[in-house]
């Protein structure tokens, strides 16, 4: 009879211990299966760092399981909220992409402590991706119950939150994406479905969840992005818009800021979205109560999303917002009309070096002497009627160096013949030479002496720079003593001009400005420099072409796209086409070296100066001559008047 009752309260005990531990079971294997679709958005994801959110309410042996595998795999952070940490002093500018798991957002707590903390500190972004998992509802959609949990909450484009919502048979959750166009609540919340993850099936997405949350939001629904730029030279009497969406004419003003332009129209049409843009003077500069003027300043300020504009990379700005990609590259350098020779030199005695002129003067004479010699026997001979002055003999020997020749009857003996015939020959082959030497040192290009900063600065050039901000930070913020001794020597205060001055005194020559090129030679084309003109520009380059970007505020949820639309637009061609569409085409400098050869007067000009000196030599000893021709006279007359 014991026997029996004892296995009766046994089967009693059983039964019950069985029936309460049901739900106990089950949910431990609930939460297993949620950390097991933690981990495969963790491989889908390629993160190895977490933040676990826990929602305060259980705590037992399974947490300890999930802590110790989370712990093996991965580099864990707990957060329960109401500890005495706040959740934002988690988060640090610069650390790596971080999974955070929220196990329950519909708890009151992690909504207070987490989620709105999330909202205020703009950490519903890119840098963190969310796995939020709770529990779905039968009595209302799963879209209406996410956007009742999450619509007051600020989110951008760029946030990566997956709701997981567990349904009612426990083994399965349905993934949804939510994020906003814009971090205004104004703007709708979308709520895409993602996918689902079983324990059979795993972890599995939609098609077009394959490609990147940048291809997937592309449209951006026509709202309005804030754009600023700096407009410095646009003339008075035209429209902000309509100057800086032109881009057929003045095109040497504003030349980058209006070529960008056009690569964000681009964008306006390839992500759906309108540009409002905001025109200021200035590029930006730090003053000194901490803020920034300009461009800069309405960036930091909120009042622009991005800058239209491109920024120089300077190390100064960094620390306060960050850079797109490259948007333009810039040449800044000297440019001038490079002397067609670096002093006026005789060309005529150029073919030749010295000892073969002195070869030349040596045998001229020698001949003259031995033609003096054969004269005097032509006479002596009684062959010929030659004179036999000295200035008979010089102007022979002139005939037959200039290819002219005596009169045949006028030298009889065959060693003269000699003389003068083989004196020919070799006259013949000197000015053959002679004569293409100079010809092919016109049509060849004449070497350039002036290519480099040092030869800049010892020539005798006038040296100056456009009145532009970068220019100032080229010449000081430098370690070249070089460059500083150009500065301060060379431009001085009184050489820093317009870019309009400064094209003026090229055109002019014997001056080299400092600027940008393609602005200058743009402007240069629109002043009408003839082709001979643009071919004698020289350009010193002392410093590397300099890039430019956007810049946007840190963590800006922009970043992405624009990145990707410049990389879509330099893929494709356009952005080279728009650049192109900005270059000024050059002569073809060799084709106009082969088509055209002057003789200028820096070439001519030993020639007539020799004649020059030649008739005034003339002239004077033709004065001598009248005066020994009237000093006779002249005498003869002042002694009749003394007798």
């Amino acid at each position: 009879m014991i026997k029996l009752q004892v296995k009766v309260i046994s089967w009693l005990f059983i039964i019950l211990t069985a029936f309460l531990c049901v739900p106990q079971i089950e949910s431990i294997n609930t939460n297993f299966l949620e950390l097991a679709a933690f981990e495969d958005f963790l491989r889908s994801q390629h993160l190895s760092q977490v933040l676990v959110v826990r929602d305060g309410d259980a705590d037992g042996d399974w947490h300890v399981e999930c802590h110790q595998k989370l712990l093996s795999n991965y580099r864990v952070q707990f957060y329960r909220p109401g500890m005495s940490g706040n959740f934002e002093d988690l988060m640090f500018y610069g650390s790596p992409r971080t999974a955070v798991l929220v196990l329950n957002f519909r708890h009151i707590l992690v909504g207070q402590h987490v989620l709105r903390a999330a909202s205020e500190a703009g950490y519903f972004n890119n840098s963190l991706a969310w796995f939020i998992l709770g529990p779905s509802s039968e009595s209302q959609p799963d879209e209406r119950l996410i956007e009742e949990h999450f619509s007051g909450y600020s989110m951008g484009i760029d946030a990566d939150i997956t709701v997981v919502l567990r349904r009612q048979d426990n083994i399965s959750w349905l993934l949804y994406d939510v994020y906003r166009i814009s971090s205004q609540l104004s703007t709708p919340l979308i709520i895409e479905k993602k996918g689902q993850w079983s324990a059979a099936g795993g972890y599995q997405l939609l098609d077009n969840y394959k490609n990147t949350w940048v291809i997937r939001r592309r449209n951006f629904g026509q709202i309005t992005l804030q754009g600023s730029t700096v407009l410095t030279e646009k003339p008075p009497g035209f429209d902000d818009m309509a100057y800086l969406a032109d881009e057929s004419h003045l095109q040497e003003r504003d030349p980058m800021q209006r070529k960008n332009y056009q690569l964000f129209r681009l964008i306006e049409s390839m992500y759906n979205l309108s540009l409002a843009i905001s025109f200021t003077d200035k590029w930006g500069e730090l003053l000194d109560n901490g803020s920034w003027s300009g461009v800069m300043g309405l960036v930091l300020s909120g009042a622009a999303d991005f800058a239209v504009s491109p920024m120089r990379f300077v190390v100064d700005r960094q620390p306060y917002i960050q850079y797109s990609a490259v948007l333009h590259t810039q040449d800044i350098h000297f440019i001038f009309r490079h002397p067609r020779h670096s002093h006026i030199r005789n060309i005529f005695f150029e073919p030749l070096s010295i000892q073969v002129w002195w070869c030349v003067v040596a045998l001229i004479t020698g001949s003259t002497l031995l033609l003096l010699l054969h004269v005097q026997q032509e006479r002596r001979l009684q062959r010929s009627l030659v004179e036999s002055r000295l200035s008979f003999v010089w102007f022979s020997i002139l005939e037959t160096y200039l290819q002219q020749g005596p009169n045949t009857d006028v030298f009889r003996l065959f060693s003269t013949r000699i003389l003068i015939s083989f004196s020919c020959i070799f006259s013949f082959m000197l000015m053959q030479f002679y004569g293409a030497f100079i010809v092919g040192s016109l049509l060849s290009e004449s070497p350039r002496s002036i290519v480099s900063l040092q030869d800049l600065y010892d020539s005798n050039m006038v040296l100056g720079m456009e009145n532009i901000s970068y220019n100032f930070a080229m010449f000081t913020n430098t370690s070249n003593q070089l460059v500083k001794k150009v500065f301060a020597e060379k431009i001085c205060e009184h050489n820093i001009m317009t870019l309009q001055q400064g094209a003026d005194r090229v055109i002019q020559g014997r001056f080299a400005f400092h600027t940008a090129i393609d602005r200058i030679y743009r402007l240069l084309k629109d002043l009408h420099m003839d082709e001979g003109e643009f071919c004698e520009l020289q350009e010193i380059r002392f410093n590397p072409t300099y890039t430019t970007g956007s810049v946007m505020p840190k963590g800006s949820p922009w970043r992405e796209h624009i990145a990707h639309a410049l990389l879509h637009l330099h893929a494709t061609g356009l952005k080279r086409y728009n650049d192109k569409k900005w270059i000024v085409r050059r002569p073809d400098c060799s084709l106009y070296k082969a088509s055209k050869a002057d003789v200028d007067l820096e070439h001519f000009a030993p020639a007539l100066f020799t004649l020059v000196l030649a008739i005034m030599g003339s002239a004077v000893v033709f004065m001598l001559e009248l005066l020994v021709h009237w000093l006779p006279d002249l005498r003869r007359r002042l002694r009749a008047m003394s007798t």
